[in-house]
């Protein structure tokens, strides 16, 4: 289900009435909207189970999967949507992706080995990121699909191939960046990923040498989200390389385009615009401050003008992450006279595999947290201080805008006039859980429960961490039965196999 914008169903006067308070609503699946409005289930897992605690949605992974097949589908598009386990650790989530016809990206031998044991056959998983050598001598053992992310990497490959099953080959796709620009220009970026571009005819010297042992299937690259000016020429230059390597009687079957798609995260456009504005306004003392310490978010005043960029990501897009993929391979490529990407591909018959990333991760988790107590800061500001850390948010990477969701159980409320700060359990000055002022009804209290939204994606356990000894989160799975009963497990012991055969009724 496709998560609309809210404001279409909004009196955009009554939201633009007051600037002084400025929201950022999340974008919510009904599903978690349902979740929150059981105050009585969330209150006691939150108490039962501790704060924070991640509530996983697993069912959801299938309706993004979903999207993303039928761009495939219209395009009569063969190959593989790789699920990537790297955002988020949840046996849950790999569980449910199992079950559908989506492959899985691992970066870690950790990873691999739980994929493993995840339902997911070794013909079905992608290998990336930096390898050692035990990483390596397990995706050839087991025949993973090997991204080779650089010269000597294959190489490595190449001498431990030789100990695999005779008869079995190193199954290889080739990782390349450095693309030069076509006709739009960009300013090129270093990475510490990938082989340089350039050093492509040596890496197929090397392949043809060694193509008894090397099942080379294609090139690949990945860009970071709304990184769309690179794209086509990188895919242009991936598929070159695949016909000149037929030429050399190479036979490769894919190219993989990475991810890099996007997620809105706020529900509504113009809330989203309001804010970065008020933002603006504060940076340049035209209104109260809305950031932790004047820090601006990037953004700061110099001879009375606003200078700098956001520090945090475009929340709001016009576009999902289905959407956003569709336009990139339906893009006309100059250096193949106007054709798409999905034209050639097909008409080629050749395999597109990506990893979306982020995008099918879109909807599928939220973090609870309890609310030890609230205070003033020391120049006045509204601090809620809750029963978790930035680690469990991963908020100085990446930082969430949207407004949490505050479930209430004090009946003593106070109004929250002059909008909330929320701050971390760490014995540190800069524990801040969001850098940002949001503005709730009341002032989150001792026993209230705060919900962040949207954080299954490199959020709620991608930098965790056993900080001053504070706990781990704990993670559940939550579904709706054919009755729409709620029901919770641990997240290692969801089975969504088992719960289809009735063995979890």
């Amino acid at each position: 289900m496709k998560i609309a914008d809210q404001c279409l169903a909004d009196d955009l006067s009554t939201q633009a009435a007051d600037r002084s308070r400025p929201k950022v609503r999340p974008a919510m699946h009904p599903a978690i909207e349902r979740f929150l409005s059981d105050e009585k289930l969330v209150f006691s897992l939150v108490d039962g189970l501790g704060s924070p605690l991640n509530v996983i949605f697993p069912r959801q992974i299938e309706e993004t999967i979903g999207r993303f097949e039928r761009v495939y589908k219209d395009r009569q598009l063969q190959g593989t949507i790789f699920y990537t386990s790297k955002p988020n650790k949840s046996h849950a989530l790999k569980k449910q992706a199992s079950t559908t016809k989506v492959g899985l990206d691992v970066s870690s031998e950790g990873e691999l080995k739980s994929a493993l044991t995840s339902g997911f056959h070794p013909d079905r998983i992608e290998a990336t990121g930096p390898k050692n050598i035990d990483y390596l001598a397990l995706c050839i053992q087991q025949n993973v699909l090997i991204n080779v992310d650089n010269f000597a990497e294959l190489k490595q490959i190449v001498r431990m191939a030789s100990y695999s099953p005779k008869g079995r080959k190193a199954r290889i796709l080739m990782r390349l960046d450095g693309f030069e620009p076509g006709r739009v220009k960009f300013t090129a970026q270093d990475s510490a990923f990938g082989t340089p571009v350039k050093d492509a005819p040596a890496i197929i010297d090397l392949l043809v040498e060694h193509k008894d042992t090397i099942d080379f299937h294609g090139f690949s690259f990945h860009f970071n989200a709304g990184d769309y000016i690179r794209r086509p020429p990188a895919i242009e230059a991936c598929l070159q390389l695949t016909f000149r390597c037929i030429e050399l009687g190479l036979t490769p079957s894919a190219i993989d385009i990475g991810g890099g798609y996007r997620i809105r995260y706020a529900a509504c456009q113009d809330e989203w615009n309001t804010y970065v504005e008020e933002l603006k306004a504060s940076v340049l003392g035209n209104r109260d401050s809305l950031t932790w310490n004047d820090s601006g978010l990037g953004y700061y005043r110099e001879d009375g003008v606003l200078k700098g960029a956001p520090n945090f990501m475009e929340h709001y897009h016009k576009n999902d992450g289905h959407e956003d993929f569709a336009s990139v391979i339906d893009t006309p490529l100059p250096a193949f006279d106007g054709y798409s990407t999905a034209r050639i591909v097909s008409d080629n018959m050749f395999e597109l595999h990506i990893e979306p990333g982020r995008a099918l991760l879109d909807q599928c988790g939220i973090t609870l947290a309890h609310v030890n107590f609230d205070k003033q800061s020391i120049l006045g500001q509204q601090l809620s201080v809750l029963d978790m850390n930035r680690t469990n948010l991963n908020s100085t990477q990446l930082k969430l805008m949207t407004d949490p969701v505050v479930i209430y159980r004090n009946l003593d409320r106070k109004p929250a006039d002059k909008g909330v700060m929320y701050v971390g359990n760490l014995c540190l000055t800069h524990d801040m859980i969001q850098y940002h002022k949001t503005f709730p009804e009341f002032v989150p209290q001792t026993g209230d429960a705060v919900a962040f939204i949207n954080t299954a994606a490199y959020q709620m356990d991608f930098a965790e961490a056993h900080v001053l000894e504070q706990a781990i989160a704990k993670k559940i799975a939550v579904i709706e039965d054919e009755n729409g009963a709620l029901r919770w497990f641990l997240d290692e012991l969801y089975n969504p196999m088992a719960i289809a055969g009735g063995i979890k009724p």
